[in-house]
């Protein structure tokens, strides 16, 4: 759903204003979505070639020219103030219209507890013997990591937290800048939260790898 609705904001046509010597007139505000003819021209090009240009163009993709593209929450909700399923749609439904966002992820709905399950699973199932490294693709407004590192601070044994990396890799650098002030709440978090500006799916940005037959 919310692919579906990032692909709906970037090739829907903004505001028809008039028509000018049979032609289409359209005026763009200044942040500005183009169509799928704009992003394919001429050319036949493959359907991940569409979605990464429509999300990720630092022209026209949806995450790099759309503010607030991911939505943060003020506070957590308060699941036990919320009598049933039809409670909480109707509190959703209020947030949504109170926000000028596209959608929130599961780990802002669902926090602390979403990012603080992670990092128990974390805890419970990885090698603590050896410094703990961390790598987030697509980290959005930055709640998991803070939640995961705010969960570490409390629980884990001191030398796990001070000695842990948490990397997060974005491509978006609008996003990747609220993931820092995001995380930065804590301070203590800063030490070991880092994050690359890149595209996950470049090979390169992982270094060498050499293929073990």
């Amino acid at each position: 759903m919310a692919l579906r609705r990032a692909l709906l904001e970037v090739t829907r046509t903004l505001d028809w204003q008039s028509r000018s010597k049979g032609c289409s007139v359209f005026k763009y505000p200044v942040v500005y979505y183009r169509t799928s003819a704009d992003i394919m021209k001429d050319r036949p090009i493959l359907v991940r070639e569409f979605i990464h240009s429509a999300l990720y163009d630092p022209r026209f993709g949806y995450f790099a020219t759309r503010p607030g593209a991911v939505g943060l929450l003020e506070k957590a909700i308060q699941f036990n103030q919320l009598e049933g399923r039809n409670a909480y749609t109707q509190h959703l439904d209020s947030l949504y219209k109170q926000s000028d966002i596209a959608w929130f992820t599961p780990v802002e709905l669902f926090k602390p507890w979403y990012g603080r399950s992670i990092a128990e699973a974390i805890l419970r199932t990885t090698n603590l013997s050896v410094p703990l490294k961390i790598y987030e693709i697509g980290g959005g407004s930055g709640t998991c990591a803070k939640c995961i590192l705010d969960y570490m601070m409390l629980n884990a044994p001191a030398k796990v937290y001070n000695n842990m990396t948490y990397i997060s890799v974005e491509i978006s650098p609008a996003l990747a800048r609220k993931q820092v002030e995001t995380v930065g709440e804590v301070k203590s978090h800063l030490k070991c939260f880092h994050v690359e500006c890149r595209d996950a799916t470049d090979r390169s940005g992982w270094g060498v790898w050499k293929l073990q037959l």
